[in-house]
């Protein structure tokens, strides 16, 4: 096992992921807790599939009984000098959801990971997660060696910043596991809690969904209520302010090499004026293939509103 993990993580780093850990297949403690004072302060909003599987999630075998390890991957997609935004006539989309849709991208290079694993030990079984399966991600990574998690609540990979997409496999064979990441490297700086405009990061780690711009302008259903909507400003699907503001990221943040992680639209094409002319095919036209397509259409197009008027009145 020693050997085929080995290879695990060279055929890993051969299909570009920046970080690759493996861990057991144990409950996650203390991430159960925290997922469950979240869901029970009403702090996921609208994400009633994030309540209604909020103990399973913490642990691996709930939807995989056969589990035994599970290996984590990191793949970078930060693109360095682009600009996300003219000015406030102009909507700003994340930079994660400019490219194609990472779910493909990564289930396609961990599809490989697991074939691989297949045709050196024929039964051995797995499961793919990428952001869509319900596992706790980050604590996985953390407890897999790869970085530790921000007071953004975001993971943070030393030495390159939280510029990644996770993603993993669920495996019913043990390997080697990595030691968990147990440092934790914020130290003093709270900048990212001071430059969130909605206060949605109310104490280091901790993020109430209800008051974050990505959740509002995604997953949100029904209307944001006034005082957080001035605070949007032209954010329209996603937002990068607590990732922009990080010093990790300001000093280790790398050019992806994946070029379909590149942007498929310019800002300039996110007029404000235009964007709130569109009709549902043009929509889906536009962004075809890529993430912002999970807001839907009339998600989308409210996401616009609120920015044009947060524009006219500035």
């Amino acid at each position: 096992m020693i050997e085929l993990t080995h290879s695990i993580k060279s055929l890993a780093q051969n299909l570009g992921f920046s970080a690759v850990g493996i861990t057991d297949a144990r409950i996650l403690s203390e991430a159960q807790k925290d997922i469950l004072n979240f869901t029970k302060e009403s702090r996921h909003g609208t994400m009633d599939w994030l309540s209604n599987t909020a103990e399973q999630r913490a642990n691996p075998k709930a939807f995989f009984p056969q589990a035994q390890s599970v290996i984590m991957v990191a793949y970078n997609y930060y693109r360095k000098n682009e600009k996300t935004q003219i000015s406030s006539r102009y909507g700003n989309i994340s930079i994660y959801a400019r490219g194609r849709d990472y779910h493909k991208i990564l289930h396609k290079k961990l599809k490989k990971i697991l074939a691989f694993i297949l045709e050196k030990v024929p039964s051995a079984r797995g499961k793919i997660f990428v952001d869509s399966f319900p596992v706790m991600e980050k604590p996985l990574a953390v407890r897999a060696g790869l970085g530790w998690i921000g007071k953004n609540s975001l993971l943070i990979l030393k030495d390159k910043g939280s510029y990644h997409f996770l993603g993993g496999i669920l495996l019913n064979i043990p390997l080697t596991i990595d030691i968990p990441y147990y440092q934790n490297f914020c130290g003093k700086c709270h900048k990212c809690l001071d430059a969130c405009p909605t206060q949605a990061l109310n104490a280091p780690n901790q993020i109430d969904a209800r008051r974050c711009i990505s959740y509002l302008t995604i997953e949100h259903r029904g209307e944001i209520i006034y005082s957080l909507r001035k605070k949007i400003g032209n954010q329209i699907f996603g937002c990068d302010i607590c990732q922009n503001i990080c010093p990790w990221n300001k000093k280790y943040a790398r050019q992806t090499s994946e070029t379909d992680f590149f942007s498929r639209f310019p800002a300039k094409v996110l007029l404000l004026n235009k964007l709130n002319k569109m009709n549902r095919i043009d929509y889906l036209k536009m962004f075809e293939g890529t993430p912002v397509k999970r807001a839907g259409f009339k998600r989308f197009q409210y996401s616009v509103e609120t920015a044009l008027n947060n524009c006219i009145n500035t």
